[in-house]
């Protein structure tokens, strides 16, 4: 067998890397994977510079940023497969939920509006600027409230200060008072609820109903050494993905889940995060697990919009360089899913289900429109 060294973060959406060791799913596939708990996304993303972990559950972000020149050299990455979608959430202070109330704040635009009128309280009476935590700098959680705060007519450079803290420790800062609210991975906006440091004012599905969270990050050297370790590592968490959708196996996961090797939070935080109307976490192989190239090129264009990186790039040519549909299409044949035709859909627009095209049979999927209303249109060839 082949030694395969995976980092993962303690969140609810590594789901799918510690199921298939724990299910066997690794050594069916002729793997013998070690798992490596991280502590935050920098611990991650060096350790597969160094080559300390041959692949990693990360950020969709994180190998697109490596790709613009963004950060560290950590070398060249490829993502052959989403590991679900959606599974964060937006905490807020009580006291500033009581504010939205009062505002009669019941929407994501109305709420970013009513957060304006707090920053321009703030600002009457000499207070300090709202304070919003992320886990990463280059990340969907910063992205995602820089695009509701500038939807509500907020600028997310001036006027909110930004600080990067382990989710795990952002409601101790939540409840001390030195933020006022955070964006992380489940279940630790759900715990800090549980625990009453805050309130989740929305989570993931509210944003953006089939947004793109997390990818399976393989270090190309490795990759380029090992293709066909590539494909059955691929394999084996899409079929850690077809066991977690099952209804029967729900109870069953959020055990594991919670469990000291791997999540380490309370069984009441993960079961709330995972529960209907939670982080609305998609774990389903076929319509959760695809990495579409439309997805990164969104990405791309968040970081040419807030200033991280020129608008001078070859977005396709990055995109497809770092996102691998031709692997994920390797390792999911022999496993009887649906093969998209297409490596780009559009992006939003879509409020109830609909079809992709694909072989042998078109795939029926969920919702996928943007609070906005807002429609990312890619170009298919």
């Amino acid at each position: 067998m082949l030694s395969v060294r995976i980092g993962f973060s303690p969140l609810n959406d590594a789901a799918l890397v510690v199921l298939a060791e724990a299910l066997g799913f690794y050594s069916a596939e002729g793997l013998d994977v070690s798992l490596s708990r991280e502590a935050n996304w920098s611990n991650i993303r060096d350790k597969l510079s160094y080559g300390l972990l041959d692949a990693a559950h990360v950020l969709a972000t994180l190998p697109l940023a490596r790709g613009l020149g963004l950060g560290p050299a950590i070398g060249h990455i490829i993502a052959p497969m989403a590991l679900g979608a959606n599974g964060n959430s937006v905490v807020i202070s009580s006291k500033l939920k009581e504010v939205f109330e009062g505002l009669g704040a019941s929407t994501l635009l109305e709420s970013a509006r009513a957060l304006r009128m707090v920053i321009q309280h703030r600002r009457a009476v000499s207070e300090g600027k709202v304070t919003l935590a992320i886990p990463f700098n280059y990340s969907p959680h910063h992205f995602v409230l820089r695009h509701w705060l500038a939807a509500g007519g907020i600028d997310p450079d001036r006027q909110v200060q930004w600080v990067v803290l382990p989710p795990s420790r952002m409601a101790d800062h939540l409840r001390d008072g030195v933020i006022d609210g955070f964006c992380s991975g489940s279940p630790w906006p759900q715990m800090a609820e549980l625990n009453g440091d805050g309130v989740v004012l929305f989570s993931d599905p509210a944003f953006w109903t089939l947004k793109p969270e997390k990818v399976l990050a393989v270090r190309g050297t490795w990759a380029e050494d090992n293709p066909q370790a590539v494909v059955a590592l691929t394999r084996a968490l899409l079929r850690a993905g077809q066991w977690a959708v099952k209804a029967e196996n729900a109870d069953d996961l959020a055990r594991l889940l919670s469990a000291d090797l791997y999540v380490r939070a309370p069984l009441e935080a993960v079961q709330a995060a995972l529960a209907p109307g939670g982080a609305g976490l998609i774990l389903d192989p076929q319509t959760a697990t695809f990495p579409w190239i439309s997805h990164a090129k969104w990405f791309i264009g968040q970081f040419v919009r807030w200033g991280l990186t020129e608008d001078n790039h070859d977005f396709d040519a990055v995109a497809r360089r770092i996102y691998r549909p031709d692997l994920w299409r390797q390792a999911a044949e022999p496993l009887g899913l649906a093969l998209p035709i297409n490596d780009e859909k559009d992006e939003g627009g879509a409020d109830v289900n609909w079809k992709v095209r694909a072989r042998p049979h078109d795939i029926l999927m969920p919702p996928n429109a943007l609070f906005d209303g807002g429609v990312f249109r890619v170009h298919r060839g």
